[in-house]
């Protein structure tokens, strides 16, 4: 039979991201009875980057404040973890540094002149009170544009210098995008508020743009975009008796499911939803990429020196490991998600030598 064995040490830097940072880089010795493939060992760094685009028009305060009274329910499962994170905040109005001269609006936020300035543009588990500093950010009010570019922002807030030292270059990236519109993103200053308007920037331009930041790849992601947003007209209709004039995030759903994100809807329980949206983050993030393509009935995954029962319903997964033949990778759910310092060895007969 031939076996084939990985083993990575997650090391005392680990957080979030199990895979590799880089393209999986094939290291195999094939012994001379042909029994046995092995990959190297060695030790993986992996970091999550978060950054939040906050819609801060006028009908976001009621989202504001839930996404702030909930986001425990965020965090919970990055700290209880042990896994290192960055987050910062820019808004869906970041955009307009492009019209401007000066990177004011694509600064990283600290809160507002009408709360409070924490000084902490970037928050990670080291900083103190780190909870209430990202809350204080996180407010970012209604006093902004109508004119919602959430893709065209979070783009320039990237390449602001200012911002400089957020994304790590062994970093996962998760784009979190807050918003009761949609994206209107372009080339120009002026209002376009029509999405199939042939001005409106394409969704690939931002699969492009995040593939180059991040290294990806089109089957090694290391980034995803998700969105707590309006995607349907039943929650439309309920918003607009508060507000009038919100939109369907048709864009952010595209981008959504292009980057294999999570969606949430802003009409439904904040801490549900934002509880979702971690743990798709982990399950991205922490999936493991083979470096061959293995005969599925025969993949038996160990952490920590225990087998981990595959999950029971692949359309609900929970609490195991499952096997994504698109992505030929190990995806890993509820407390089967490995910990910081955790082993993990995977064995799999692969389907044939060479592939």
């Amino acid at each position: 039979m031939k076996t084939r064995s990985l083993k990575i040490f997650l090391g005392t830097f680990l957080t979030l991201l199990i895979v590799a940072c880089g393209e999986p880089d094939p290291s195999f010795s094939l012994l001379a009875d042909n029994d046995v493939f092995l990959q190297n060992t060695n030790e993986i760094n992996t970091k999550i980057d978060i950054l939040w685009v906050i819609d801060n028009s006028g009908s976001m305060e009621t989202s504001q404040d839930a996404l702030a009274a909930n986001f425990e329910e965020f965090i919970d499962g990055f700290r209880d973890r042990g896994f290192d994170f960055q987050m910062a905040v820019t808004t869906t109005e970041a955009y307009r540094d492009l019209f401007n001269a000066n990177s004011t609006y694509s600064r990283f936020r600290d809160g507002t002149n009408a709360t409070s300035h924490t000084g902490h543009f970037i928050v990670t588990p080291e900083t103190p009170d780190f909870e209430n500093v990202f809350l204080t950010n996180v407010l970012q009010g209604i006093n902004g544009s109508g004119d919602e570019r959430a893709f065209s922002s979070f783009q320039t807030a990237l390449d602001n210098p200012l911002n400089q030292g957020f994304l790590r270059p062994d970093s996962f990236v998760a784009v979190i995008i807050v918003s009761d519109e949609d994206d209107l993103s372009h080339d120009n200053s002026n209002y376009i508020g029509n999405i199939n308007d042939p001005a409106i920037h394409p969704i690939q331009n931002y699969i492009d743009y995040l593939d180059q930041i991040t290294n990806s790849t089109t089957d090694f992601k290391r980034y995803s975009v998700s969105a707590l947003a309006i995607f349907d007209e039943a929650c439309r209709q309920q918003l607009n008796d508060e507000w009038p004039g919100r939109r369907i995030g048709e864009r952010y759903q595209q981008l959504v499911e292009a980057t294999g994100g999570e969606k949430g809807s802003l009409c439904e329980n904040f801490a549900v939803i934002l509880d979702f949206i971690s743990e798709g983050i982990i399950q991205l993030a922490t999936q493991f990429y083979l470096n061959r393509i293995p005969k599925p009935e025969t993949i038996e995954v160990i952490i920590n020196d225990v087998i981990i029962p595959e999950v029971a319903d692949v359309n609900d997964p929970k609490n195991g490991w499952l096997y994504n033949a698109q992505n030929n990778s190990v995806m890993f759910y509820g407390s089967a998600i490995p910990p910081q310092g955790a082993s993990i060895q995977i064995n799999y007969d692969p389907v044939a030598v060479g592939q």
